[in-house]
């Protein structure tokens, strides 16, 4: 978290559709936090709190049966997906699907052509535990960029994820309310 990530997806598809690409963007539908169920947002820090500092037009969806009926409606050219991390496998094998190999399908959507895809979402959890359909993303993209925070503590490189309040839960959606990022040195698991 707070790697920008988002900002990243953000600015790579922008330059696609500058390029006159259409351009579709998901996201679960679970992932309300901002008050912002139909966008990705960026936050930045300002003063001692995150803030909204962009957004980008998306569509909150549940499943890959979902996805496919939006490629069936939109016919995009270019996929963004953003906090992948909250789908189920399901969604990473349509991910596949429609990235790889034409001629499957996602849902009821046939995929005739395969289509660019691009990707944000957290690897671990705040266990340290690969998270949700990360593994299988991953293990079947074309490239890769990991990106990291400033650890909240000390400054340095934060690959880790700390739960600072909420609930035991796994899934829990937040921002910076609940979630920090730490370095190896000051991330602790949460107690379960």
């Amino acid at each position: 978290m707070f790697s920008g990530k988002t900002q990243a997806l953000m600015a790579r598809l922008q330059s696609k559709q500058r390029a006159h690409k259409n351009v579709l963007v998901v996201k679960p539908a679970l992932d309300d936090r901002y008050d912002s169920v139909d966008e990705i947002v960026v936050k930045q820090k300002t003063a001692q709190r995150f803030e909204k500092h962009a957004s980008m037009a998306a569509y909150p969806i549940k499943s890959a049966a979902q996805l496919g009926a939006l490629i069936g409606e939109i016919d995009p050219d270019i996929i963004g997906v953003d906090e992948a991390q909250f789908f189920d496998e399901d969604f990473s094998v349509a991910l596949d699907v429609i990235a790889h190999k034409s001629g499957g399908r996602v849902g009821d959507m046939p995929i005739v052509r395969n289509l660019e895809i691009y990707v944000a979402g957290l690897d671990l959890d705040a266990w340290a535990k690969p998270f949700g359909p990360m593994p299988h993303l991953l293990a079947i993209a074309d490239r890769v960029e990991k990106f990291m925070a400033n650890c909240f503590q000390c400054g340095q490189d934060a690959r880790f994820t700390q739960k600072i309040g909420g609930s035991a839960g796994r899934i829990e959606v937040g921002a910076d309310d609940l979630y920090e990022a730490r370095c190896g040195a000051c991330w602790t698991p949460p107690v379960q």
